[in-house]
């Protein structure tokens, strides 16, 4: 009898253990350690190209204001997108991007973060800056959590070239349709793991 009172007294443990362990690592704030930026620029007359970058950082982690979702903030660095061709990447930092006037230019950021889930498919929205102008955009992501407690996120969002006050982009003669198509991928580790390593 004492064995079979103590078989349902040790399961209600071991599961209140699980739980506590996945509630605290839901607790932690996770720091960008890898990712890419990939824009596909569609071409008004057919086909397109992409600018990419690994300047990627930021945080993410638990968003008060989502039950069971992910909040955060990611900064990307401008001058360092690269489409594969050396003049093209000039005007694209230098005449459209306009790097070179520094604050609000030289890097976007991806703030106010929203994912309803922390772990599969989600809707994604965000405040992003971009050439000094600030617009609200909202695609698709999908979340891989890991059992050491990092995470894999790959998110998809349009906007429009012309909302950010950017020049209308043309190379050669060629033009760039209005509406793009942003691409982000990155891992994150807790924190704490992240600083343990350095």
């Amino acid at each position: 009898m004492i064995i079979t009172t103590r078989l349902p007294l040790i399961a209600i443990t071991a599961a209140a253990l699980f739980v506590s362990t996945i509630e605290a690592r839901a607790e932690e704030r996770l720091h960008v350690n890898s990712g890419d930026i990939t824009v596909v620029c569609p071409l008004t007359v057919g086909g397109s190209f992409e600018a990419k970058t690994k300047a990627l950082s930021g945080e993410v982690g638990p968003a008060p204001q989502l039950a069971g979702g992910l909040g955060g903030a990611l900064l990307v660095k401008l001058d360092t997108l690269e489409t594969g061709i050396g003049l093209r990447d000039h005007h694209l930092r230098d005449n459209y991007l306009e790097v070179g006037k520094g604050d609000g230019y030289d890097v976007a950021t991806i703030e106010n973060i929203q994912l309803d889930k922390s772990d599969g498919k989600s809707a994604f929205r965000g405040t992003l800056m971009l050439h000094g102008q600030k617009r609200q955009v909202s695609g698709t992501s999908t979340i891989r959590r890991r059992g050491d407690g990092t995470i894999h996120v790959d998110a998809e969002f349009p906007l429009k070239v012309s909302e950010f006050e950017i020049p209308k982009p043309t190379y050669l003669g060629v033009g760039v349709r209005d509406e793009i198509q942003v691409k982000v991928a990155f891992n994150a580790s807790p924190v704490s793991t992240t600083a343990s390593t350095r």
